[in-house]
């Protein structure tokens, strides 16, 4: 499927786009938690909508950013919810109990407040890789209960391919772990035509 929709030298240089400009989003989650966190090794992979899944992150939380300026379509940031729980226990300074962990105003703000700082830095990051300006709009969290349900309404409906990248995700002393970004094919050759690159 990678070689019918991208060449390896495309796969590789959306690898290193998303590499720089998660990896500068990195600093902005550092200085938000006040410990070193490290988004690395990304993985971009080419698969059929149909056999999506979830995999080491289930369950998962997801977190939906639309662009509203200079490029087209969304991104969706997928974490694993026992992960969303370890960070909102740093940012409010105490943990809670597994049971008690839910997505309510409170926790929903202070992921949305992450969100936001990292991927505001990452779409400054992607507007000096394409010469001009990105902007995003405010991340909407949302609880992933079913795979199906999520596809019909967070993903592009029709379309046959996706484009996944995975991350490595690690917050010192806290956790090790991964998380996934979601994009439609077009997203992902709009990002490729902003380098120059078109298949």
């Amino acid at each position: 499927m990678e070689k019918e929709l991208f060449s390896s030298m495309a796969i590789d240089a959306l690898g290193e786009m998303m590499n720089i400009s998660l990896g500068s989003s990195a600093t902005a989650v550092s200085n938000m938690l006040d410990q070193r966190v490290d988004i690395t090794t990304p993985k971009v992979s080419v698969i059929e909508t149909k056999d999506f899944a979830l995999g080491k992150i289930e369950p998962a939380v997801g977190v939906e950013i639309k662009y509203v300026c200079g490029l087209e379509g969304s991104n969706i940031m997928l974490l694993k919810r026992s992960d969303v729980k370890v960070i909102v226990d740093i940012l409010m300074g105490a943990p809670m109990a597994e049971e008690e962990f839910e997505l309510n105003e409170l926790t929903i703000s202070a992921v949305c407040e992450l969100m936001n700082q990292m991927m505001g830095a990452a779409a400054t990051a992607l507007s000096d890789f394409l010469g001009y300006s990105v902007n995003i709009s405010t991340p909407q969290p949302f609880e992933l209960d079913d795979l199906e349900a999520f596809k019909e309404a967070h993903l592009p409906q029709g379309a046959e391919t996706l484009v996944v990248v995975r991350f490595a995700l690690k917050i010192e002393g806290a956790l090790e772990s991964e998380f996934m970004n979601v994009m439609s094919v077009d997203l992902a050759r709009a990002l490729l035509k902003g380098l120059g690159l078109t298949d």
